[in-house]
């Protein structure tokens, strides 16, 4: 037996019969709704009752005599009323026939002892043994004939009209339905052998599927997939290049440690366990710092992102400054910040801070001893606005565009560093949907690092 979940799955051949269903039963609706407006319509009512009152009137225009008359317009009574029998219409016409002075002659069984009242030329209604008639009255040289027609009731012609609309909809349907079916059937039969190709794949297999996506609805779908491979591929080749830079990068600062414990352990004299110490200090620092690097760089890189929040983005800068500040003081290094008292943002704060110590580390590092780092924090047509400009030797126009890349060091500089940060500060930056860019710094020379962030600027009571 089908397990229930697999019954009640939407599928699409269930959705398509359920549509086909709803689009019959508008059908239905529709044109229940229209016969019954033409049924009751009163010129619908007029042209079929003056047609029988002209058959009649034209008949009994022969006779010249009353019995011949009467059993004329007795015959079409019967006539019209079986009829109606026979089709199953709730009710009666009324014939009555009079002469010319206004004697009746004759009255339809069913109408007993009441009459009909006309104006010639013209359709009056009239209330009969308590049911609404629709009257019609023809003259003739001698005869004068009124004819009743029973106001239909509106219930029983709606079940009538909806009966009889209803079984050619129920015999229509399948005859749509199929067609339909086996039109869609054929149709997914593409998507299908898309799904077996891609199903048959290795989990290693980032190759372009290679379909040939005839059909025009399945080839988004299709390039999509391959657009899709396309940056897997890309972006498993960048992490092995990572990977690969990362243990090229720690390579060195682990044989300058292995070196100098050597180092330490052969030394002579205490000098030379100094120096041994301090070098080797040096490379476990540098080591950390890089795998530090490392570990903020796939923080960032990861996709999920942590919650926005509310930060004052002056008194978070004015922090990572003064974290920044004893490195800058020991190389005499002038650092200062032009910013307002509060600036209230919403925005991921690691990843600020990410940029800010990246950009002050990097300054830092590059600046010569009694340089000058000037940090600016403002706002401009709606973005946040980060600036770091130092005095220091700059970068070659050629380099600039190169930078930001991972593991890139500019050449000629033997300041310590593993190349990161200025590609942690594009990523960080890429993450809060803004703009990096380097121009030239403090006095002409130098670099100057401008960063705009696309991010919400927020008064005190929202923040609160």
């Amino acid at each position: 037996m089908m397990p229930f979940a697999d019954l009640v799955r939407p599928t699409l051949a269930r959705r398509l019969v359920l549509t086909l269903l709803m689009a019959f039963g508008a059908v239905w609706v529709v044109l229940v709704s229209f016969y019954y407006w033409q049924e009751t319509g009163q010129a619908t009512i007029d042209r079929a009752q003056r047609i029988r009152g002209e058959i009649v009137t034209t008949a009994l225009a022969k006779f010249d005599q009353p019995d011949q008359a009467r059993a004329a317009i007795a015959i079409y009574s019967d006539f019209f009323n079986t009829g109606l029998r026979h089709e199953g219409v709730p009710g009666y016409f009324l014939l009555q026939l009079e002469d010319r002075q206004g004697r009746r002659l004759y009255m339809s069984p069913e109408g007993g002892a009441a009459s009909l009242r006309g104006v010639a030329g013209r359709f009056t209604e009239q209330t009969v043994n308590g049911e609404r008639y629709h009257v019609f009255r023809g003259d003739t040289a001698r005869w004068i004939v009124l004819i009743g027609q029973p106001r239909l009731d509106s219930g029983w012609l709606l079940a009538r009209l909806g009966s009889n609309l209803a079984m050619s909809i129920f015999i229509a349907f399948p005859f749509v339905l199929l067609p339909v079916w086996l039109a869609v059937a054929r149709g997914l039969r593409p998507l299908r052998r898309l799904s077996d190709t891609i199903a048959a794949r290795g989990p290693d297999d980032l190759s372009p599927l290679g379909c040939d996506a005839r059909y025009a609805e399945l080839k988004p779908v299709a390039d999509a997939l391959d657009h899709l491979l396309a940056k897997l591929r890309s972006k498993i080749a960048r992490e092995h290049a990572f990977v690969e830079d990362a243990a090229h990068e720690l390579r060195t600062p682990m044989a300058v440690i292995a070196a100098q414990v050597h180092v330490l352990e052969m030394a002579a004299g205490p000098d030379e366990r100094r120096m041994a110490a301090r070098r080797l200090e040096h490379a476990i620092a540098r080591a950390s710092h890089l795998v530090q690097q490392l570990l903020d760089l796939a923080r960032i890189d990861s996709a999920a992102t942590s919650a926005a929040a509310a930060v004052d983005v002056a008194q978070l800068l004015r922090h990572e400054m003064a974290v920044a500040a004893p490195a800058a003081m020991g190389r005499d290094i002038d650092l200062s910040l032009e910013a307002p008292d509060m600036l209230l943002h919403r925005l991921e704060p690691h990843a600020f801070q990410s940029i800010v110590q990246n950009l002050l580390d990097n300054a830092s590092r590059y600046v010569q001893r009694g340089g000058q780092i000037v940090v600016g924090l403002g706002e401009r047509h709606g973005m946040l606005v980060l600036t770091v400009a130092d005095d220091g030797p700059g970068i070659a126009a050629s380099e600039q565009a190169l930078v930001f890349e991972r593991f890139y060091r500019v050449a000629g500089n033997d300041a310590s560093g593993s190349g990161l940060g200025l590609a942690i500060v594009a990523q960080a930056v890429k993450r809060l949907h803004g703009t990096v860019r380097l121009e030239t710094g403090l006095g002409g020379r130098g670099c100057r690092f401008i960063v705009e962030l696309c991010t919400p600027a927020l008064s005190l009571k929202e923040a609160s």
